[in-house]
Protein backbone atom coordinates (compact mmCIF):
# COMPACT_ATOMS: atom_id res chain seq x y z
CA UNK A 1 0.00 0.00 0.00
CA UNK A 2 1.17 3.26 -0.69
CA UNK A 3 1.30 5.88 1.66
CA UNK A 4 0.47 9.76 0.53
CA UNK A 5 2.05 12.51 2.96
CA UNK A 6 -0.34 15.51 2.50
CA UNK A 7 1.10 17.87 4.37
CA UNK A 8 4.08 17.75 1.31
CA UNK A 9 2.12 17.18 -1.68
CA UNK A 10 -1.19 18.48 -1.61
CA UNK A 11 -1.00 19.68 -5.05
CA UNK A 12 -0.79 15.68 -5.76
CA UNK A 13 -2.82 14.31 -3.34
CA UNK A 14 -5.93 15.64 -3.38
CA UNK A 15 -6.62 14.74 -6.82
CA UNK A 16 -5.53 11.77 -6.69
CA UNK A 17 -7.39 10.88 -3.52
CA UNK A 18 -10.71 12.21 -5.50
CA UNK A 19 -9.91 10.02 -8.72
CA UNK A 20 -9.87 7.20 -6.27
CA UNK A 21 -12.87 8.19 -4.18
CA UNK A 22 -14.85 8.93 -7.40
CA UNK A 23 -13.96 5.09 -9.20
CA UNK A 24 -15.46 3.88 -6.19
CA UNK A 25 -19.15 2.66 -6.20
CA UNK A 26 -21.83 5.28 -5.07
CA UNK A 27 -22.51 3.16 -1.68
CA UNK A 28 -18.52 3.40 -0.80
CA UNK A 29 -18.47 7.24 -1.33
CA UNK A 30 -21.12 7.52 0.93
CA UNK A 31 -19.19 5.39 3.85
CA UNK A 32 -16.21 7.93 3.04
CA UNK A 33 -18.42 10.42 3.19
CA UNK A 34 -19.84 9.45 6.77
CA UNK A 35 -16.67 8.43 7.82
CA UNK A 36 -14.77 11.64 7.33
CA UNK A 37 -17.95 13.75 8.94
CA UNK A 38 -17.34 11.51 12.05
CA UNK A 39 -13.57 12.38 11.78
CA UNK A 40 -14.53 16.60 11.70
CA UNK A 41 -16.95 15.82 14.65
CA UNK A 42 -14.89 14.35 17.01
CA UNK A 43 -11.86 16.59 16.29
CA UNK A 44 -13.69 19.65 16.89
CA UNK A 45 -15.19 18.70 20.50
CA UNK A 46 -11.59 18.05 21.75
CA UNK A 47 -10.69 21.19 21.30
CA UNK A 48 -10.63 22.90 24.96
CA UNK A 49 -9.06 26.44 25.74
CA UNK A 50 -6.32 26.59 27.45
CA UNK A 51 -6.47 27.74 31.25
CA UNK A 52 -6.11 31.80 31.75
CA UNK A 53 -6.38 32.12 27.84
CA UNK A 54 -8.46 35.03 28.39
CA UNK A 55 -6.47 36.73 30.64
CA UNK A 56 -6.60 40.25 30.10
CA UNK A 57 -9.60 40.51 27.97
CA UNK A 58 -12.43 41.05 29.82
CA UNK A 59 -12.29 43.99 32.34
CA UNK A 60 -15.08 45.36 34.76
CA UNK A 61 -15.55 48.60 35.70
CA UNK A 62 -14.57 50.15 38.86
CA UNK A 63 -17.75 50.59 40.23
CA UNK A 64 -19.08 47.33 39.55
CA UNK A 65 -19.88 46.54 43.12
CA UNK A 66 -21.71 49.81 43.72
CA UNK A 67 -25.33 49.66 44.16
CA UNK A 68 -27.48 50.61 41.34
CA UNK A 69 -29.01 54.05 41.42
CA UNK A 70 -31.77 52.34 39.60
CA UNK A 71 -32.68 50.38 43.13
CA UNK A 72 -32.07 53.16 45.71
CA UNK A 73 -35.53 53.66 46.19
CA UNK A 74 -35.87 49.70 47.60
CA UNK A 75 -32.48 50.05 49.50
Amino acid sequence: MNTISLSNNTNFALPFLYGKIESLPAEMQKEIFLFANTLLSETSHTITPKFGSLKGKIRLSADFNEPLSDFKEYM
